[in-house]
């Protein structure tokens, strides 16, 4: 049986326009749901319109009608031709790529069959609810132009979007080999059609050429970092990127592009600790573990303030800096690149524990208090870190356990007394049993006792 591919987010930093851009490619994908779910109840009551002649109001919308049976819904590839024949007519294109438009047809017939297959004489499945959370399947429509900027097919070539492309190392080069195989290939037809162009006169081969240059812009002809060959049970990344719109997890709503990653036959290694390992994310101290017979307390690798400092103009007459964007999105990878030995290192010791206990951590708890930590693990990594930990776990048959956050830094790890907070670096000082350590290890042992206590372990 082939194993489930491996997704993994990446922050993505849109402009206004560009969000702008995003969101209104959503509501028409949206309206495209609602005119095709419309169409298929017409179809069930029996009605023999095509898509577009019902969209274009040839026939009245009609609900309420009885589910007629299985076969009222058509074969995917009718329902993708009708979306096909309909969708520059109806205004669905060029607002919302080809690939997204398919995604919602393949995603809507699936709901169906599903609500056929649940209750045959059921009511009919409605439309996506408007609170539905934006999500953009462009397949092969995005492409990594270097370490931090993205450029989407479906917005203009000279529109990139600065990324946080924060993934662990043999992930990023799978992405880094895929891409690529598409710059290779690209060059490789330009030069096929300027071979044709200049050395047969062939007018539609310079045309084609001309558009494949400025769809792509310079940067496909700029050379690539090597990369080394992949390995056997090296991930693959794969066709099916998807940019969704995250909010409800207490950290500001955000676009992230979701990649698709195959990990081949081999088998993942399983944990080799029968253990619980408690971890406390930090902000001097990135990470502070504690097992049975572990203790570990990592210092953050560099100094000074994360966030980047504002951008000046060389003369009060000029304006800010054209790349300014662009050069935050560099500032944040130095941060992540010169954290992401340390991610890696404890991922890997995350994942050789039957179970790892996390804080649920209240990111907008931060903010209220006027503690910039939730900012801060969002630019140096330790969201992503959170992310890759949930997506690899399952693989490894490490189970991740969410304990509750409060008091972890007042608690007592060895009587479970709770006391005073310990002052900004100064050791954590039970007042009842007189256990004193390191405030941030007390932190990840109380973390752990909670993980225990979960699995109904002492």
């Amino acid at each position: 049986m082939p194993k489930p591919p491996l997704r993994l987010t990446t922050r993505i930093h849109p402009s206004p326009p560009q969000h702008a851009r995003l969101h209104h490619m959503w509501t028409t994908l949206l309206a495209a749901q609602h005119t095709l779910t419309a169409w298929l109840h017409h179809r069930a009551a029996g009605g023999t319109r095509s898509l577009l002649d019902f969209a274009s109001g040839h026939g009245p919308v009609t609900a309420g009608h009885p589910r007629r049976p299985a076969r009222a819904l058509p074969p995917l590839d009718q329902l993708n031709a009708e979306v096909r024949a309909a969708r520059d007519a109806l205004g669905w294109t060029p607002a919302v790529p080809p690939g997204a438009l398919r995604w919602m047809t393949a995603e809507t017939a699936r709901e169906w069959r599903a609500a056929g297959q649940r209750r045959p004489h059921g009511p009919l499945p409605g439309p996506w609810p408007p609170s539905r959370a934006p999500e953009l399947h462009l397949d092969n429509a995005v492409q990594v132009l270097d370490p931090v900027t993205l450029h989407l097919a479906c917005l203009d070539a000279d529109e990139l979007i600065p990324a946080d492309l924060y993934l662990p190392t043999p992930y990023w080069h799978a992405l880094l080999r895929r891409q690529q195989r598409r710059a290779a290939h690209e060059r490789a037809r330009c030069d096929t059609l300027e071979h044709t162009w200049l050395d047969a006169g062939d007018g539609k081969a310079a045309a084609e050429l001309l558009t494949r240059r400025a769809r792509g812009g310079p940067w496909t002809e700029l050379p690539w970092p090597a990369v080394p060959d992949a390995l056997p049970g090296d991930p693959v990344s794969r066709e099916g990127t998807v940019l969704r719109w995250v909010t409800g997890d207490g950290l500001p709503g955000r676009w992230v592009a979701e990649w698709t990653f195959g990990t081949g036959d081999v088998m993942a290694p399983p944990w080799v600790f029968d253990d619980v390992l408690g971890v406390d994310l930090g902000y001097h101290h990135p990470f502070a573990c504690a097992s049975g017979g572990l203790s570990t307390l990592t210092p953050r690798p560099f100094r000074g303030s994360f966030a980047p400092p504002p951008l000046q103009a060389s003369n009060a007459r000029t304006a800010p800096p054209r790349h300014g964007a662009w050069a935050r999105a560099r500032h944040r990878r130095a941060l992540f690149l010169r954290l992401r030995p340390i991610f890696e290192a404890h991922l890997d010791l995350a994942l050789q524990h039957r179970a790892v206990a996390i804080e649920q951590v209240a990111w907008g708890g931060f903010a209220r208090r006027g503690f910039p930590f939730a900012s801060y693990a969002l630019d140096v990594g330790l969201v992503a870190w959170l992310a890759w930990l949930d997506a690899l776990a399952t693989s490894h048959g490490v189970r991740v356990l969410r304990v509750p956050p409060a008091y972890t830094t007042r608690t007592c790890s060895a009587c479970l007394r709770v006391g005073p907070r310990p002052a900004s670096g100064q050791p954590f000082r039970c007042v009842g049993c007189g256990y004193s350590a390191q405030a941030d290890l007390n932190a990840a042992r109380v973390i752990r006792r909670r993980g225990l206590a979960k699995l109904g372990r002492p």
